[in-house]
């Protein structure tokens, strides 16, 4: 695992680490003994073999990572998801997290100050019609986003929708993305129980493209509260 280097325009108080899954991994054995009992029963569903590395490598990578903020070990920390399926960390001083992953490649963003939203996609990713799908009104009139770079918006989109912890298929017209002058996104909606948001793409392996979300203020009733994957 590695640390990624964020846009200096980011909060400092705000990381990401990049995990490349490796399918004959010999560790399998020691991640799956950080993993909770929910945890492995959600990493069995899957059916394939690598959508189940893919699972546990993640998950005891991000249990590691959070055990190094709170001062805990990665095996009894408690996470639980809520009704929308976003997983929170049972802890006073627990940063705010996301994960995602795509392909080979995994990404965990912690943020002490914001909730976060993190989403990477491969580049050879189909789009095809999906503009249709993805596009919100204002984005079609001022035509700033086409299908050659249909796949950057997405995954502004997934990321910001994942900050503020609700549905994506259903919320992906209801949010505008604006460029900035520095290179970050603005995150336009007309959503009243909203905070704002602003996005940022950010490194990626070859032929991957990813980008990061944040809430301007993290919930003060919820300070453990955190995002799905």
């Amino acid at each position: 695992m590695k640390r990624v280097r964020l846009p200096e325009t980011l909060p400092t108080d705000t990381e990401v680490w990049l995990l490349e899954f490796d399918f004959d991994s010999t560790r399998l054995a020691e991640d799956w003994a950080l993993l909770s009992a929910q945890e492995k029963e959600r990493a069995l569903r899957f059916h394939q073999f690598k959508d189940q590395i893919r699972t546990i490598a993640t998950r005891a990578a991000l249990r590691r990572l959070l055990a190094k903020h709170v001062g805990s070990s990665p095996r009894t920390l408690h996470i639980d998801v809520n009704d929308f399926g976003k997983p929170r960390l049972q802890a006073d001083s627990a940063p705010a997290f996301n994960v995602t992953h795509a392909g080979s490649f995994a990404l965990i963003a912690l943020s002490t100050q914001s909730e976060v939203g993190i989403d990477i996609e491969s580049r050879n990713r189909d789009m095809t019609h999906l503009d249709a799908y993805v596009l919100s009104p204002k984005e079609r009139d001022l035509g700033i986003w086409s299908s050659e770079n249909l796949i950057e918006l997405w995954v502004i989109k997934e990321s910001a929708l994942k900050a503020l912890g609700v549905g994506i298929a259903e919320y992906l017209q209801a949010i505008t993305v604006l460029p900035n002058q520095d290179g970050s996104y603005r995150i336009a909606h007309d959503r009243a129980n909203w905070t704002t948001i602003q996005a940022w793409s950010i490194e990626a392996p070859n032929h991957y493209v990813a980008a990061l979300s944040l809430m301007q203020h993290r919930p003060l009733c919820d300070r453990s509260q955190s995002f799905f994957f």
